[in-house]
């Protein structure tokens, strides 16, 4: 028996360790979603182009045969490729943020939506008590009882909602059980209006448009009047004015929609200000109700509906809350999308 039972023992130590290991990975916060945000198939297909672009570049340096064009065209690339690697970035942090927070906000939904239904069972008891007693009308009893159906069916929607949004995160960062609140450290401190500035510094749209004018005005400089014909110079160069203006154009449309996400930022900051106070306000009606129902003086029924009242205060708080964390991330992100290739300029 003791030799059966020594040789249980590595077992059952392993086994525990797995069961530790399975809950700690099932623990799911902010931190470590946003870990996933590398293996995101975007960043690693522009991680991979960036590899690319950086042997390319680093051939064309060395190459003695590389010519202006040519070198200005591998380093177009490459830059373009760190452009693209740190958009598929914050792209990515932003949908895992946005993604987040949709089942931190669907788990609280369950909770209130669970204690609505726990208030509106009590009440339809109350009610049906008093009809029969003669104390209340059988109206009331059904209205009750209609409100029972109607938290029930509320009930239902937040787990389908938490449902959904739990198979969304899983998609982004794989297995979890559950996701845990966001701590106040996450949250970003104030952004300068200079940000706009930096946000669109890095579009990667933005920076191939500003690089097919260069490409061009390399060319137009490159150009010998005495082998390129008065009408192919002029022709480039009409070519180059157009590309200019296209790209005056798009940084002013890049620059308005920045502009817009940086405004939703500040708004964002301003209503988690407003649903604060109005979530102090809640914490300190539900302190004074508790002491009142502990000296006799409201009914269970009135404690539940004033603590009803601060869980939803507490999830507007935490929707704020999260609303200007998404602001935030989708900042970083930026309008547009990720660039293709460097243009050539021809």
């Amino acid at each position: 028996m003791k030799r059966t039972f020594s040789a249980l023992l590595p077992l059952t130590f392993a086994l525990s360790l797995l069961g530790a290991a399975q809950a700690q990975a099932a623990s799911l916060t902010l931190s470590s979603a946003l870990a996933q945000s590398a293996a995101q198939p975007s960043v690693t297909a522009a991680r991979a182009s960036l590899i690319t672009a950086q042997g390319d570049y680093a051939k064309a340096k060395v190459d003695p045969l590389a010519t202006k064009v040519t070198l200005l065209k591998a380093q177009q690339t490459y830059d373009l490729a760190v452009a693209n690697v740190k958009a598929a970035d914050a792209q990515a942090d932003s949908q895992i943020v946005t993604a987040y927070t949709q089942v931190l906000e669907a788990q609280d939904a369950v909770k209130l939506t669970s204690a609505a239904l726990n208030l509106a069972q009590k009440g339809a008891q109350v009610a049906q008590t008093q009809y029969q007693k003669g104390g209340g009308t059988q109206i009331s009893a059904q209205v009750a009882q209609n409100q029972v159906q109607a938290a029930q069916q509320s009930a239902q929607v937040a787990q389908d909602g938490l449902a959904l949004a739990t198979a969304n995160l899983r998609s982004l960062v794989g297995n979890f059980t559950a996701v845990a609140p966001i701590p106040a450290s996450a949250m970003p401190a104030s952004v300068g209006v200079s940000s706009v500035d930096d946000v669109l510094g890095r579009n990667p749209t933005l920076i191939q448009a500003q690089q097919g004018v260069s490409a061009l005005q390399l060319q137009v400089n490159l150009l010998d009047p005495l082998a390129v014909s008065a009408s192919q110079i002029n022709a480039l160069k009409t070519q180059l004015q157009q590309v200019q203006s296209s790209a005056a154009t798009a940084e002013r449309g890049f620059k308005i929609q920045t502009q817009a996400l940086y405004n939703s930022y500040v708004q964002a900051g301003k209503n988690r200000a407003v649903k604060q106070a109005a979530l102090q306000n809640a914490d300190r009606q539900l302190s004074a109700d508790q002491d009142r129902f502990a000296k006799g003086l409201i009914a269970q029924l009135s404690l539940l509906q004033s603590q009803i009242a601060q869980q939803q205060a507490a999830l507007a708080k935490e929707q704020a809350d999260d609303a200007a964390l998404s602001a935030y991330y989708a900042l970083l992100a930026g309008p547009g999308g990720i660039g293709g290739a460097a243009p050539s300029g021809r």
